[in-house]
């Protein structure tokens, strides 16, 4: 947006509107990665400014909001060289209105951190402004969902984008999403991608821990059929329980746990089975991946040999789509010549 004068606590926004409710009209929650990633509700923490493409004129009939924008934001501006940021300063730089036309006749969309120690994937609604470290994908069906958080995809995230030092997968939908050759039929997806999403946010909703720190769980060898209490994670779930005043046993949070590992291993197997694969072992279990950093490098995921295989045959289904693709556009080419 080039201008944290746009930005606004929650308190600040909702005193605006109730100073005067035409002010909700520009007033709209801003979610971060952080808010994906560490909220255990995923709500936007802050609010912004937006007046769109608007003219001049239209934003200041907004005096509350224009007043902040132009008192906070337009001098930031005019220290820019981009001429369009001093132009019209009371706009975000890039907008990115075709995404926001796209998203307005859905009620939610699937979102992802670009920058996260973990691919994880999730819905949220479609009525936010996301920040540019957000990845937005106009899809609500969950047998999509249920492929993108599978192992099998997230092989391919690791495989073929950037990593970002210790801090994980830096994702770029260009790399590792336009390319991926999803199976032909995903709607025996559904039902179990529905069920790992709602228990994955009722697991974060009773241990009031986000994205990151349940992950941080689903990937500890010490929370296994016997608990390694010297384990980093058990005592770090151990200690916040503590502190934290909720009805919820450190037991709960382990049968928690183990039943997301199990809907995630049977996505695995279903997500196999659509492709057709049956014949590779996947044998989740607790592995040394080699591409992560050495400190951190256990993971309760799929066999590296399964590992490899899969991402052998994906981009053999890469290439094999890509070569149908360019086969029905010359066909398509040439009945427009005849004609």
């Amino acid at each position: 947006m080039l201008g944290k004068g746009f930005i606004l606590t929650p308190a600040e926004a909702f005193a605006l509107i109730n100073k005067d409710p035409r002010n909700k009209e520009v007033l709209y929650p801003y979610l971060n990665g952080d808010d994906l990633n560490n909220s255990p509700t995923q709500d936007p923490s802050r609010w912004v400014i937006n007046f769109l493409d608007w003219s001049e004129e239209k934003a200041r009939s907004y005096p509350d909001c224009f007043d902040i924008v132009e008192r906070l934001v337009k001098p930031e501006r005019f220290i820019q060289k981009d001429k369009g940021a001093k132009e019209k300063w009371w706009q975000f730089l890039r907008s990115r209105k075709e995404l926001y036309a796209t998203i307005s006749e859905l009620d939610q969309v699937m979102v992802i951190t670009r920058v996260s120690k973990y691919f994880v994937t999730t819905f949220i609604e479609s009525s936010n402004v996301f920040m540019d470290k957000i990845v937005v994908l106009t899809f609500e069906e969950k047998g999509i969902f249920a492929i993108l958080q599978s192992t099998i995809y997230d092989c391919w995230v690791w495989k073929n984008t950037s990593t970002i030092g210790s801090n994980g997968i830096n994702f770029a939908p260009n790399d590792c999403f336009e390319n991926f050759a999803f199976p032909k039929d995903i709607e025996n997806l559904a039902d179990l991608g529905n069920a790992y999403l709602l228990s994955r946010k009722e697991l974060m909703l009773k241990t009031q821990l986000g994205l990151t720190k349940i992950y941080n769980l689903f990937h500890s060898s010490g929370i296994s059929e016997e608990i390694n209490e010297n384990d980093k994670q058990v005592k770090l779930l151990r200690n916040h329980l503590i502190k934290i005043d909720i009805n919820t046993s450190f037991e709960e949070v382990i049968d928690g746990i183990k039943r997301l590992r199990l809907l995630h291993k049977l996505i695995d197997e279903a997500v196999i089975k659509e492709y057709g694969w049956t014949d590779i072992n996947l044998q989740n279990d607790f592995y040394d991946v080699e591409y992560l950093p050495e400190i951190d490098r256990i993971r309760y995921t799929i066999h590296p040999k399964a590992r490899k295989e899969i991402l052998k045959r994906l981009l053999m289904l890469n290439h094999q789509r890509y070569k149908e693709e360019v086969s029905e556009n010359s066909k398509t080419l040439s009945l427009i010549i005849k004609r």
